[in-house]
């Protein structure tokens, strides 16, 4: 490969991560049997929440719920629009909380990106479909380490998906997960994670990811071992790019997924 291409190649990846720091991820508060559940919808610097941008809005469906009895959407309710509430009070047990960022396309010529594809922006040095997906497990109620939800796919485009419950887990044991790519196990893929308090660093002009605490690829299952090497709230994190299916309308497919949980927390 001569020169010319390695800077042309270096600076389409260089564009594409720039594109995408923002990473979507799920939080949600202690809760106790019997009472409303409350979640936020991270979107911008891990681990600070910030309001969405207005007319970013339609492009994240509602937070839903995942239990026995199937998915149902959490109504956004609370000081901020991030922040959403179920509907009803919840029974102990261990759910999951899930977020999806619908697909949308990012092009970006001289002038900077814009939210079309290249059809609408011909002059594009780069253009991708992103797809990102949220997943957090919640434990309701302080016994609750039930796997029974929580290792089941919810059907994301890319997902990871734990295979036991993070309750579990004690700091510096493996916590194993399988990532998918429609459905099926993705090898090779790197899976990065990181905790609340790693990274104290300012990106707030940067928009860069934060540092990871942890790296590793998945195997030809799709299973990789997290060592969560401190307690407290942690984010992992895996990408996975295809060509997108039609050239002249974008480059790229892209899709980013997070898992997040508590390491050792301290009931209160």
């Amino acid at each position: 490969m001569n020169t010319f291409k390695m800077l042309m190649l270096t600076g389409t990846l260089m564009l594409s991560t720039a594109a995408h720091a923002h990473r979507v991820w799920v939080e949600t508060g202690h809760t106790h049997g019997g009472e409303i559940l409350k979640a936020e919808l991270g979107y911008g610097e891990f681990p600070d929440m910030e309001p969405i941008a207005a007319d970013r809005l339609n492009i994240f469906k509602p937070l839903q719920l995942v239990t026995a009895e199937g998915k149902q959407d959490l109504q956004q309710k609370g000081e901020h629009n991030y922040q959403y509430q179920s509907k009803r009070p919840v029974r102990d047990g261990s759910y999951l909380v899930i977020a999806e960022y619908l697909p949308t396309f990012w092009s970006k010529n001289a002038a900077g990106w814009k939210r079309v594809d290249m059809k609408a922006m011909p002059d594009a040095t780069y253009c991708e479909q992103t797809r990102m997906y949220g997943k957090n497990i919640v434990n309701v109620g302080h016994e609750s380490a039930d796997t029974a939800i929580i290792t089941k796919p919810v059907g994301h485009k890319l997902e990871i998906v734990p295979l036991d419950n993070p309750a579990n887990i004690h700091v510096g044991e493996r916590f194993k997960v399988k990532v998918l790519f429609n459905g099926e196990p993705l090898p090779n893929a790197t899976l990065t994670a990181t905790f609340d308090g790693f990274d104290t660093s300012d990106r707030s002009k940067t928009h860069k990811v934060e540092a990871q605490a942890f790296s590793d690829k998945t195997g030809a299952d799709g299973t990789v071992d997290i060592i969560p090497l401190r307690q407290g709230f942690w984010k992992a994190n895996v990408e996975h790019s295809t060509a997108y299916s039609d050239p002249a309308v974008c480059q790229k497919q892209a899709n980013y997924s997070t898992l997040t949980f508590e390491i050792g927390h301290a009931h209160h």
